[in-house]
């Protein structure tokens, strides 16, 4: 894909302010792993919006800059990457705090190194349905079957905690998990009546004839407070490779910035990534990208409160902090 020469040049100014965007972070500082003999990473991601950055950083050469040779895959949800994390499939992984926090319970020694996106937008994420199929709110959705990506997920607690505030109990519904790219067919064969999915799912979905019944990112005041999207990595990896995971966030950092600066740049590497046609990329609603990525201990404890609510996670956790790298 060639971009425009204002983008290029756009690249070349946070380039050069590459130690003031990492300081945003208060994690990025350090020497960068060698351009000349770069190190080999992979990480794992899912074909949406919020993960655009990883994409752009890929495409702008950010993290060649940085001294890394980055391998992207596609997981099933971020409860699936983070164990990759600790097996070693992964070195760093999209994710949430929920399974963040979800997988630490169970002793596993995950670190969130930079927040993504938060849930601050309505239309970022939606729960989508038939047009015409006489679901229309949360309402709606009782004695139905609907859907999340994953259970015991950000998803879960996110619809569980959306439809309790609408007054719609969790034994008045039914909650399956279908993958975010089959949410669509599952809809509309009648095998679900809603579905929870995030952009570009939405748009590619009102191509199709269905509509958003519920916009759970901002159903209610904690849920538009939470954060959302995070980068993950393991303790062991982060401990090993400082240098490594400096290089990362900065990276991150100069994409995510030239994301919120430059939208275009989002809507023009959608399509190489996701099916969205570039005309749909220019109809979606774009994540809210979180410029300060330093990882939101705040927002953290806002989830793992909700997590114990709502079952998820048997009883709170001691000093969050230990689960945020905190740099080199």
């Amino acid at each position: 894909m060639t971009f425009p020469r204002k983008r290029l040049i756009a690249a070349a100014a946070f380039a050069s302010t590459a130690v003031l965007l990492a300081g945003c972070t208060g994690g990025g500082e350090g020497p960068a792993p060698d351009p000349d003999e770069p190190v080999a990473i992979t990480v794992g991601t899912l074909p949406a919006g919020d993960y655009a950055p990883l994409y752009i950083a890929q495409e702008e050469g950010f993290f060649e800059e940085e001294g890394l040779d980055v391998t992207i895959e596609i997981i099933a949800g971020g409860a699936v990457g983070v164990t990759q994390l600790v097996s070693g499939e992964l070195d760093f992984s999209s994710a949430t705090w929920a399974n963040t926090l979800s997988a630490v319970s169970q002793g596993l020694e995950i670190q969130v190194v930079r927040e993504g996106t938060d849930s601050s937008k309505e239309g970022i994420n939606g729960m989508i349905a038939k047009e015409g199929s006489g679901i229309e709110g949360p309402e709606d959705f009782r004695g139905q079957t609907i859907a999340v990506n994953t259970l015991q997920s950000a998803t879960e607690l996110q619809i569980r905690d959306c439809l309790d505030s609408a007054g719609v109990g969790p034994d008045e519904y039914e909650l399956v998990e279908v993958p975010f790219p089959e949410v669509g067919a599952a809809v509309s064969q009648g095998r679900i009546a809603a579905g929870f999915v995030p952009e570009p799912f939405i748009t590619i979905g009102e191509a199709e004839g269905l509509v958003p019944v519920m916009y759970p990112s901002v159903c209610n005041e904690d849920q538009a407070n939470s954060p959302l999207i995070n980068w993950n990595t393991s303790r062991q990896f982060a401990e090993q490779n400082p240098e490594a995971v400096a290089a990362f966030v900065r990276a991150m950092d100069k994409a995510t910035q030239l994301a919120i600066d430059d939208p275009q740049v989002v809507v023009d590497i959608l399509p190489t990534f996701t099916t969205l046609t570039p005309e749909l990329a220019g109809a979606l609603v774009l994540p809210s990208f979180v410029e300060d990525g330093t990882p939101d201990l705040e927002g953290a404890e806002l989830t793992m409160d909700l997590m114990v609510e709502w079952g998820l996670l048997d009883e709170p956790l001691d000093d969050l902090s230990q689960y945020a790298w905190q740099g080199e």
